[in-house]
């Protein structure tokens, strides 16, 4: 026989709970998640705000809480509404698997709030944050470098073309490519190559500046972008630029420039997560 279990009108919250979602880290990348998590508790000091991570791989090295395992702890402390605030730079399938899980967990009212380039207009916001680190066209090239998605039904791709298009048709010299899928590394690497010849013959150090379009600049820019075989940086150098990454000094130690350290970036994260706060009164 099926019991229904009835919680005591004593124990119910009147916030919400708060969930930051991130995809995890199990190396120093996860100072930038603390710089947000200060943020939150600084901004929102009557919530209970708690983390939890989309990273099977990371869950297992950390012990750190997947979304399931943090909705259940959350409903057992007598919370019925739940905002998750996920640290997400795409609306693609890893936003998509996050929303299904919650919306079909029971017992509980959970909002997902959008991602940073959740509306076209959030597009444009943040590349003025970011264009402020691009190098002028007569010192040289910027290439802003995301995950990407190998994926061709996964929906980040609009919005990835989208992006190569407005940067474009924004700037001169600032080209939008990704880790995998597109816009694709040799496709790039060929049009830059074509950018180089174009300048004097006798043009030298001419710059390309690699900026992570990522939240945390972690393996990926030590690898894929600045390793010393086959990455970015390797192949722009075969080509003539001379390549550098931007990194920034915190708590003592130095880090490549990832979303994260952009106080812009935080503070537009929070942003969403206020607007979940407000929508969320009306479920």
């Amino acid at each position: 026989m099926h019991i229904k279990k009835y919680r005591r009108r004593g124990n119910l919250k009147e916030h919400p709970a708060i969930v930051l979602t991130a995809f995890g880290t199990a190396q120093r990348g996860k100072a930038v998640y603390e710089l947000f998590d200060n943020l939150v508790h600084n901004e929102l000091k009557d919530y209970d705000i708690s983390w939890a991570y989309t990273s099977e791989i990371i869950r297992e090295k950390t012990g750190h809480p997947g979304i399931l395992q943090t909705l259940t702890s959350l409903e057992q402390q007598g919370f019925t509404r739940v905002v998750v605030q996920p640290l997400l730079i795409f609306p693609g399938t890893e936003y998509e698997v996050l929303v299904d899980s919650c919306r079909s967990f029971p017992g509980l009212k959970v909002l997902v709030g959008e991602t940073l380039l959740h509306r076209w207009h959030f597009v444009e916001e943040v590349l003025d944050i970011v264009s402020k680190d691009f190098i002028p066209p007569e010192k040289g090239i910027n290439l802003l470098v995301s995950h990407g998605t190998p994926l061709c039904d996964d929906s980040a791709n609009i919005v990835y073309l989208g992006l190569d298009h407005l940067l474009s048709r924004r700037y001169s010299n600032v080209s939008f490519c990704s880790v995998e899928g597109i816009p694709d590394r040799e496709g790039v690497l060929r049009k830059l190559q074509a950018t180089l010849s174009s300048y004097h013959p006798g043009k030298t150090g001419l710059r390309a500046r690699i900026i992570p379009f990522m939240y945390v600049a972690g393996l990926h820019v030590e690898q894929d972008l600045l390793g010393k075989q086959d990455s970015y940086k390797s192949r722009l150098e075969e080509i003539g630029f001379t390549v550098e990454c931007l990194t920034i000094r915190h708590q003592g130690e130095q880090f490549y420039k990832g979303l994260g350290f952009y106080e812009e970036i935080r503070e537009s994260f929070l942003d969403r997560l206020r607007r979940s706060l407000d929508l969320i009164r009306f479920c």
